[in-house]
Parts: C-alpha cells; sequence; structure tokens
C-alpha cells in the first residue's frame, strides 16, 4: 500500500493498467464476435458481448479514476470519490441488459433450429485469447497491491470472471466439435449470461453502498472497536461511525481525563489515525473528538 501522501501519484498507474484492460478488450470482442459470425457459434458471439461489456467497464473506469482523484473543491468539500458508486451502478446495469440479450438470442437460436458450423475455428482462435486475459487479470492485480486502488481491484475481478467464460467457450466448442451435439452451444451461452447477471447485481448493490454510504464490513468494525477499547488513555468511546469506498471514513467520539493536555490528544489522535490506517487502508479519513471525563 503506498503512504497517504504518495496517493495521487498513483492515479498514472492505474490509467495504465486499465488502457491495457482496453485493449484486452478489444482485442478479445473483435477477435471472437468475428470467429463467432463465420462459425455460427452462440456461445463464443456471447462471450464476445461479454468482452464488450468489459470494455464499456474499462472506459467508465478511466473517466471514474479521474473524477475521483480530484482533489476537493467549494461544491464538493469531501471530494469526489463516491462517483465509483454511480460508475459501478452503471456498469452493472449494462452488464445485465448484454445478460438479458444473449439468454433472448440463445433461446432462438434454439427455436429455430439454427446450428453452429465446424468449431476448430473457434478452439484456435479462443486458446490464445484465454492466454491473453489471464495475463491481463495477473497484470491487473500487481498493480493494485502496488496502488492500493478499489478500481484496479474490482477490474481485476471483473476480467477474472471473463476467465471462466472464456473457458466455458471453449468447453463448449470441443464438446460440440467431440459429440456433434450442436445444442450443447447454446445451452452453455445461456449459461454465461446467466453468470453475466448474477455477476451485474452484485457490482449494482456493491456501487449503491457507496452511493448510500456502506458501512465498513462488520469484522473489520470489530478490530477498530478493539483497538480503541485496548488503546492506553481512552476511558470510553461512543458516537462510533464508518463509511466505506474509496476513501473508507472511520468517526468517533473518546472520553479522556480532564487533565489531559491537548497536545496529549494530538498525539493519541495521530497514534489512532496510523493504526486504523494499517487496518484499513492508507486513504482512510480518520476523524476522532475528545471528551472529558464526566463532563
Amino acid at each position: 500500500m503506498p503512504p497517504v501522501d504518495e496517493a495521487e501519484s498513483t492515479a498514472p498507474r492505474e490509467l495504465r493498467a486499465i488502457r491495457v484492460a482496453i485493449a484486452c478488450a478489444v482485442v478479445g470482442a473483435a477477435t471472437k464476435l468475428t470467429a463467432g459470425v463465420i462459425t455460427g457459434s452462440m456461445s463464443m458471439i456471447s462471450s464476445a458481448i461479454d468482452s464488450l461489456g468489459d470494455l464499456v467497464v474499462s472506459l467508465v473506469n478511466v473517466a471514474v479514476i479521474r473524477m475521483s482523484d480530484a482533489p476537493p473543491d467549494d461544491e464538493h468539500n469531501y471530494g469526489h470519490a463516491r462517483v465509483e458508486g454511480l460508475g459501478a451502478m452503471f456498469e452493472g446495469a449494462f452488464i445485465f441488459a448484454a445478460g438479458v440479450f444473449i439468454i433472448y438470442e440463445a433461446g432462438h437460436k434454439m427455436w429455430i433450429g439454427e446450428l453452429s458450423h465446424d468449431s476448430t475455428l473457434g478452439i484456435l482462435v479462443m486458446l490464445p485469447i484465454l492466454a491473453m486475459t489471464i495475463a491481463t487479470v495477473l497484470y491487473l492485480r500487481r498493480v493494485a497491491r502496488a496502488t492500493g486502488s478499489l478500481v484496479i481491484k474490482a477490474d481485476a475481478l471483473h476480467y477474472l470472471t471473463d476467465v471462466w467464460v472464456n473457458v466455458g467457450v471453449l468447453v463448449s466448442l470441443i464438446l460440440v466439435k467431440v459429440t456433434g451435439v450442436p445444442i450443447i452451444d447454446p445451452l452453455i451461452s445461456i449459461g454465461i449470461a446467466l453468470y453475466m447477471l448474477v455477476s451485474a447485481l452484485h457490482i449494482v448493490r456493491d456501487g449503491f453502498g457507496v452511493v448510500m454510504d456502506r458501512r465498513l464490513d462488520q469484522a473489520l468494525i470489530d478490530q477498530l472497536q478493539a483497538l480503541l477499547r485496548a488503546t492506553p488513555g481512552i476511558a470510553s468511546f461512543h458516537d462510533f461511525k464508518t463509511r466505506a469506498g474509496k476513501i473508507p471514513h472511520v468517526d468517533f467520539h473518546v472520553v479522556v481525563a480532564p487533565e489531559t493536555t491537548t497536545k496529549e490528544v494530538h498525539d493519541l489522535f495521530l497514534d489512532l489515525q496510523a493504526r486504523i490506517r494499517d487496518l484499513v487502508g492508507p486513504t482512510t479519513k480518520v476523524l476522532m473528538h475528545a471528551d472529558p471525563l464526566g463532563g
């Protein structure tokens, strides 16, 4: 995790990572769509649509990174980080719509009895596409660890789902080739679409949580409260609140002895701020108010 004062400097590296993801999505979508049209494979066309969704997600993430990293201004005193939530909800809605379209097209193909052509081309295409997607996921994960970026971490998770989609397409093509049963192809494409629908709902839920100031995970809250209880100089604490998101917030009141000096309260705050950021993340905003014991 980078220190707080270096957080802004990670934006160029995050944007480079997103551009790599965009290149992967463009190559994957164009290649799979071309091969899918030639072979008539619905699973390949479904995967191409999923890659187009990846492309839209990554393009939105470029805008999200630039907007969320903008400093606070007169109209947005707390910064712009919550735009991540709106971006996630848009991405989820797009992916959901793509999944519904795939289910419709696969069902239509089964209804009219349209058959796929020879799947050899599809197999030859999917092997390098799968390798490229895996390499992209590994790169995004490395950048996410180095920068602490939630956007890059989410993008890595999204492209990991694309890996499994590509594996499903490859299995579909091989099964059609070996068994000669063409209905396997649209059935697997429907399975891919259902997986996309579930993933989309999770993305929308997470984005909604950011917009609605969802708290931190309960396990992390328990750790933070245990930290406060174990800190010397704190008699008790109250009004404990947290907010998740790209810039998490931890807000609380502590009760200290009346004779505690201003410097001692300030030193206590700096110590708690450092330890809370170790637990939650380097960009965490820590807000502490001190009340006198018996006051």
